[in-house]
Parts: C-alpha cells; structure tokens; sequence
C-alpha cells in the first residue's frame, strides 16, 4: 500500500511541470554547485516559468476580462510569478514603503531597471489597476503580445517622437476615464550598473504624469548584482531591497511648459537616486576580473 501510493505520488510530480520547477529550485537552493552551472540551470528554470506564466497569464486575462475584473489581471499574475517563480530560484523580498501604493488612487509608478530579473521585482510590487508601458517591439513576441493586449498595455514606439507623444496623449487621458495607474521604467532601458547608480531618465513617465493630474510614486530597487549578472554568469538568488518613496504630486504643473517636466524629472531622479545609494550594500559591488561599470 506505502509503496502504491509513493508511485502515484511520484506520477503526480512527474506529471506537472511546474511541480518539477518547484522541487529542482529547493535542490538548488539548499545545495552548493558550481556558480556557472547553477546561473545557467537557473536561467532555464526561470525560462520556463515564464512561457507557464505568459499562457497561465494569457487564461488568467480571459477569466478576469469574462468576470468584469481587468484590473487585476497583472495583479493576480505578478504576484503568482514573485512567489512561484522567485521561490523556486531562492528569491525573497524586502519591501518598504508600500502604503505608498496602496491609496486607491490612480499614480504614475516609476522604478529604475537594472535587468532582466526585474521581472521578480514587476511580481511582488506590481499594484492592482495598473498597466504597463512597454516598446512597440513587444507588440511581436507571441504570447506575450497577447497578454499585454489583453491587460491594457500601453506601447511606444521610441523611433517615432510623434507616435510617442501621441501614444502619451492617450495614456493620459485613458488614465484619468478609466482611473487606472501605468508602471514605467523612465531609464527606459536595462542599466546592468555595477553601482548604486541610474541611468538619464526619459520624459515620458513625467509628461503623462502631468497631462493626466495624477502624482509619481517613485520605486528604487536596491543594486543586486551580486545576486544576479547575466555578464558574470551569477544568479545566487537572495534579498530583492524595495523601498517605495511618498508620491510626488503634478497637479500644479503645466504639461505645455518643458522647463517644468524636466524639474519634475530631476527631482524624481535625485530623490531615487539618493535612495539607492542608501538602501545598496557598501553603495556598490566591488568589481572582480577586470569587471567593467556597466556590465552589458
């Protein structure tokens, strides 16, 4: 009997994709092997995950959309992927500031992007009525194109200055019909900083901020390097630091008037940049091999 019901136990493992995930990320989460080794074998892990997740998204989209409920679909989503997926690679969070988010009204997210494991970051802080902002090429990557179709997703097109301001126009005005908050990364970019650093923020974030009279939630990401490099082949797993900053409020600023959008601008960058360098480690990761400041 003991025997029996191990073997169907072991078939219902066998059986879920998602379950082996989940037992290979305890394997290696409790054991030491070769760094490399564990980078690429994490890779794949979280590779997987995300083609389960853009279908598991993809349905989640349809039930919520059926059910009158669109704004949680990037909710419900992220937050399955922060846990499942972040745990299975030996991924926790410290989040800080988080009352922050969870005033109930609409908000223009700004978080800085260091790398591809921000998707961890997206999953646990991600707020409910919220949409993303993504590059027009996203639009082509199937099943992801989907998702982001279904969830409301806003796409600029960063070659074409005219589109992007009209794309922004748009988002603006959807923001304040549909009392719905956008998630943006101004850096517009990946970073890969071996410091406490940011890159030049784009004007976007700012612009719909004001077009649409709703305040900037700054978002910063302590520097995790040492936790993850695609460049060094590190993927260690670890402490993502979040700190979510008080809004900024736009409500007397002119979107027509530049001089204003880049002080808002700057004032967000500093207030972010500030924060990263206090909540990373040391300021920065000391390099190793010749390492150079930015990694990608």
């Amino acid at each position: 009997m003991f025997l029996d019901s191990s073997i169907v136990k072991l078939e219902l493992i066998t059986a879920h994709p998602l379950a082996i995930l989940l037992v290979i990320g305890a394997l290696i989460t409790g054991s030491r092997i070769n760094p490399t080794i564990q980078f690429f074998v994490r890779a794949l892990m979280c590779f997987m995950f995300i083609i389960i997740f853009s279908i598991y998204g993809i349905l989640t989209a349809i039930f919520l959309s059926l059910i009158g409920k669109r704004g949680l679909i990037n909710w419900v989503t992220a937050r399955s992927y922060a846990y499942l997926a972040g745990g299975a690679v030996g991924i926790s969070y410290k989040v800080e500031g988080e009352e922050h988010m969870l005033t109930g009204k609409p908000s223009i997210y700004v978080c800085n992007h260091q790398s591809a494991a921000d998707l961890f970051v997206l999953g646990r802080i991600f707020p409910k009525d919220c949409v993303i902002v993504g590059k027009a090429e996203l639009k082509y990557i199937p099943l992801l194109n989907i998702y982001m179709i279904l969830n409301n997703s806003i796409f600029l097109d960063r070659k074409n200055r005219s589109s992007s301001v009209q794309a922004l126009t748009k988002a603006a005005d959807e923001v304040k019909h549909r009392k719905t908050s956008v998630f943006i990364f101004p850096e517009g970019t990946r970073s890969h900083l071996k410091e406490a650093e940011l890159l030049p923020f784009k004007k976007g974030a700012f612009y719909m901020a004001v077009q649409a009279g709703i305040p900037i939630v700054p978002i910063v990401v302590a520097n995790y390097i040492d936790i993850y490099s695609s460049t060094r082949r590190i993927f260690r797993g670890g402490e993502l630091h979040i700190k979510v900053l008080p809004p900024i409020e736009t409500t007397n600023l002119n979107a027509d008037d530049k001089e204003q959008i880049n002080s808002l601008m700057e004032k967000t960058r500093e207030v972010m940049l500030n924060t990263i360098r206090e909540i990373t480690p040391n300021n920065k990761v000391e390099p190793s091999n010749g390492d150079t400041k930015v990694l990608d």
